[in-house]
């Protein structure tokens, strides 16, 4: 048998950039500052997860300083 290596989650990411036109890159970004906002927001409302909902946070925070429409 010929088993595949798993992508990486960097190498996923980037192949993706690559594949994207301008438009569909700008939906995507608003997507993921949306997304990312939405969960923070609502991190308190997250029960019974492995993943501790400060982590949610901490990610929309990281998320908004590189794709966030603020001047950086």
């Amino acid at each position: 048998m010929n088993k595949k290596k798993p992508i990486t989650n960097e190498k996923a990411f980037k192949n993706l950039l690559k594949d994207l036109d301008p438009i569909s890159l700008a939906l995507l970004r608003e997507r993921i500052l949306s997304i990312c906002e939405y969960t923070a927001t609502n991190s308190d409302d997250i029960v019974n997860s492995f993943i501790n909902p400060r982590l949610y946070v901490e990610l929309n925070e990281i998320v908004q300083k590189h794709l966030g429409f603020e001047e950086q």
